[in-house]
């Protein structure tokens, strides 16, 4: 009975480790996402540039190109880490950026799959909630079960990364 137990809880981790990689989206499933949310937020292949390893593209959310998402993938196709990055000439007004945060958290919520706890330490280790503090010097860091957080800002620049690591490799 033991060996049948253990054979089981042997599969089911199989299983959940197979289906983890589906959770991180590639470059369409990520645009997809984000449109949904808002049509500002779309963008398609032809409006990607690639720097030093590193596709880029502009989103408009006051301005006119007034933020950049940045993403690398793997070899799979699945998006790595994303990065969102803003700059005080642009983000300049409350609505702006409260139109950040919003970003902020559609990219989060697009990329990274968190439970509720993560999601509530995450708010409270990360200043990227509060708009009022864009801008200063900030550098914080948060660690999820699957993904690494860093918000980081300064009086000119601010950006918000986020990556995925595996948990763990099984072998037998």
């Amino acid at each position: 009975m033991k060996k049948l137990c253990c054979l089981f809880i042997s599969f089911v981790i199989l299983f959940l480790c197979s289906c983890s990689s589906e959770a991180r989206p590639d470059v369409s499933m990520l645009a997809d996402r984000l449109s949904l949310s808002d049509e500002r937020y779309c963008f398609d292949y032809t409006d990607l540039f690639i720097y030093e390893n590193k596709a880029h593209v502009w989103l408009s959310l006051c301005s006119e190109d007034d933020v950049m998402l940045s993403f690398e993938t793997g070899a799979n196709g699945n998006i790595d880490s994303v990065t969102v990055t803003a700059f005080s000439d642009t983000v300049n007004t409350p609505e702006a950026r409260e139109e950040l945060k919003k970003l902020f958290c559609t990219v989060i919520d697009s990329f990274a799959i968190l439970s509720e706890y993560e999601t509530e330490e995450k708010n409270k280790s990360l200043s990227y909630m509060n708009p009022d503090l864009y801008f200063s010097d900030i550098y914080e860091t948060y660690t999820s079960l699957r993904n690494n957080f860093i918000f980081s800002s300064n009086s000119k620049y601010m950006c918000l990364y986020c990556d995925y690591y595996e948990v763990m490799s099984l072998e037998f």
